[in-house]
């Protein structure tokens, strides 16, 4: 089939949409689909055939100045005259997503949407005085476009009580996106390589390395998790917490770790390119996470991919990820992170079985189960 992806978000953007499309359009691909994607001309994007770039402007709100919109008009529409497409499949339901619809619409073609983002945690970023507001018009715009497609696919169970929240009664699937399993793994990285990461960070060879890789953001709840930081490094000190990624707020952040004069113990690498990010998983002794704000939390299952186990606070969109005294532990308040901590690192036993049990559970997120499932919801619209 000739499928069309569309999507706001696409590389050079860094972000779980964009890892996410990438690796679905590999699969289709091996599946012998012919795929071409539809997105913006974000700066610094190189030309590739199967990508079809469409032009944008920036958002002005601080932390979305990665992001372009614009109009789904006919000019838009234009570019895309020359495709001949069997079906649509749209991953955002903004300017490209609404842009795909009146393609699809046109052509009278099968629609099928994941939905990527809780749109109701990013409000502060548009105009936080009227969050109440626009938490409502979130909700019924995301409910009001789900039903404008044939099939609606749901990253976690988390995402699908979201829209049974919203009343949605439409046809879904809940399907993880998919991560290549392999690359993370341990046997791909040489010991040397990462000891050299390691002191280039300045982390020394006896620290125990708390780490957490993702948008430095506030919905992110990463205030938290240097507050409850701070209480495991006062009572044990050769611990370091590793920030790797950027985000609007990374400002923020780096104030309140010098307010707090931990400095020396809590670094931020900055943004890592997706394609260099699987070595630094290599470096973290327990992953850790105080977000609720994930639709899936890819990094959570890289870092089990990576032999790392999870700390993290519960979320239902962990209900297949983390299996508590198995492959990690999870908290419903944060008090209880500096006791969890203490109670796994001071048992070596419990520590190292966590720790070899973390790829063992984590076979139904690779790409190529992602692909297939994706494929069979194709074959099922196209035949319909």
């Amino acid at each position: 089939m000739k499928i069309g992806i569309f999507t706001d978000a696409y590389y050079p953007i860094i972000s779980g949409v964009a890892t996410s499309i990438s690796t679905l359009y590999k699969e289709l691909t091996k599946l012998g689909h012919d795929v071409t994607i539809v997105t913006f001309d974000f700066e610094g994007y190189k030309e590739e055939e199967y990508i079809i770039r469409i032009p944008g402007l920036s958002l002005p709100m601080k932390g979305l100045k990665s992001h372009k919109a614009g109009f789904a008009n006919k000019k838009r529409l234009s570019y895309l005259a020359h495709l001949d497409l069997d079906l649509v499949h749209l991953h955002t339901e903004f300017t490209i997503g609404r842009l795909g619809r009146k393609y699809a619409i046109k052509h009278n073609l099968p629609i099928v949407h994941t939905y990527h983002t809780m749109y109701e945690d990013y409000v502060h970023f548009v105009a936080p005085v009227f969050k109440g507001l626009l938490r409502y018009i979130a909700k019924k715009y995301s409910r009001s476009f789900a039903y404008s497609a044939n099939e609606v696919i749901f990253p976690t169970v988390k995402v699908k009580r979201k829209f049974d929240e919203y009343h949605y009664q439409g046809s879904s699937n809940i399907i993880p996106s998919g991560i290549y399993l392999d690359r993370f793994k341990k046997i791909n990285f040489e010991s040397s390589d990462v000891l050299e990461l390691r002191r280039s960070l300045g982390i020394k060879d006896d620290d125990f390395v708390f780490l957490f890789i993702g948008r430095l953001s506030r919905e992110k709840s990463i205030d938290n998790l240097i507050h409850e930081f701070e209480k495991v490094h006062s009572e044990k000190p050769n611990t370091k917490l590793l920030m790797v990624g950027g985000g609007p707020d990374l400002d923020m952040f780096k104030k309140q770790i010098r307010d707090l004069k931990m400095d020396d113990h809590i670094l931020f690498t900055g943004m890592i390119p997706y394609g260099g990010i699987a070595i630094y998983y290599q470096l973290g002794d327990l992953f850790v996470n105080f977000s609720t704000t994930e639709t899936q939390g890819l990094t959570y299952i890289e870092a089990l991919a990576s032999g790392v186990p999870l700390l993290v606070k519960y979320d239902d969109n962990l209900e297949d990820v983390i299996v508590d005294g198995y492959n990690g532990f999870s908290f419903t308040n944060d008090e209880e992170f500096k006791q969890l901590f203490f109670d796994v690192h001071k048992n070596n036993v419990l520590f190292n079985e966590i720790t070899r049990n973390t790829t063992k559970s984590i076979e139904k997120f690779s790409a190529q189960t992602y692909g297939k499932k994706v494929h069979d919801i194709y074959t099922k619209l196209y035949k319909e």
